[in-house]
């Protein structure tokens, strides 16, 4: 008999090149993603029925994978059209995410294996509604915490144990996000998203480094606020700099724009979301297909 499933749940996943049902679907023990965090993932956005964005994140992970040496497990563009295609017959998905993850396969536990082992990719799809307009006008809450994190942030690994406590820390202060501050002082992102600052009629945004990961989202902001007449531009941001901010916002694949209005307990822009932010998420929706009355 199967696992109940909930009614929110994925009904199938693909694992290594077929369906399986999703209440079925399991990874074996010696997994070296499970045991050694030796993984990838992305998440992929669906509008309308349709992958958006798609060719940045594959463009992401390849790039990732060839760095773990382990590009091998991955499909060609086609090949991921097709486990899009298969998924979607099944599950009938009009808003909300492909999640697709990739793995150093599986062998006998050892830091380096006798034989490498061929990599495994696993997917699926789930049901989710993007922030409109509401969501943004309430916008969120967040605090700061140390970044315990490895040296190479801007690969996106599943070693997310820091952004685990940071979410809940923030939780515990009544927040949604933790913001990353560097042992130099400097802010490098959230635990699940990229951040901004706008100062009059700048957005700053920490400069890439391997401490922070290139954001899909994050790309887009500049090609947003091109049309606000709004510049874009990377520089270091400290604590002082952050609260002192007429806005603060975040971006990430399942949050687009998001602003914050207090950090640490301290009111952003009067504690409100900002007009800055608000416009470009409205632009970041029109740019997916998103209808606002939905």
């Amino acid at each position: 008999m199967n696992a109940p499933t909930s009614p929110h749940s994925p009904s199938v996943a693909w694992i290594d090149g077929r369906l399986v049902d999703f209440a079925e679907a399991a990874v074996p023990l010696e997994d070296r993603g499970l045991q050694f965090g030796e993984s990838l993932y992305e998440v992929v956005p669906i509008v309308g029925g349709a992958l958006r964005l798609f060719d940045l994140h594959l463009a992401r992970i390849r790039g990732a994978a060839r760095w773990l040496e382990l590009d091998d497990g991955l499909p060609d563009e086609a090949g991921w059209r097709e486990l899009f295609a298969a998924l979607q017959a099944r599950e009938g998905i009009d808003e909300g995410i492909l999640y697709a993850q990739l793995s150093g396969g599986v062998a006998p536990r050892a830091h380096h294996p006798a034989a490498r082992p061929r990599p495994r990719l696993w997917a699926y799809l789930r049901a989710l509604r993007y922030p409109r307009a509401d969501a943004c006008a309430r916008g969120i809450r967040a605090i700061t915490v140390d970044d315990l994190r490895w040296a190479r942030a801007d690969l996106k690994t599943t070693m997310l144990l820091p952004a685990v406590l940071g979410r809940r820390a923030a939780a515990r202060r009544g927040a949604n996000e933790a913001l990353f501050v560097g042992a130099d002082g400097e802010l490098r992102e959230g635990a699940a998203s990229n951040l901004f600052i706008v100062e009059g009629r700048r957005i700053v945004t920490p400069r890439l480094s391997e401490h922070l990961l290139p954001g899909v989202t994050r790309g887009l902001v500049e090609r947003v606020a091109a049309p606000l007449g709004i510049e874009v531009v990377s520089e270091a941001i400290d604590r002082p700099r952050l609260l002192g901010a007429d806005e603060v916002f975040i971006t990430s694949t399942t949050q687009l724009v998001m602003p914050v209005v207090a950090i640490d307990d301290a009111p952003i822009g009067g504690g409100e979301s900002g007009p800055i932010a608000r416009a470009l998420a409205a632009g970041l929706r029109r740019e997916l297909g998103l209808d606002e009355g939905r």
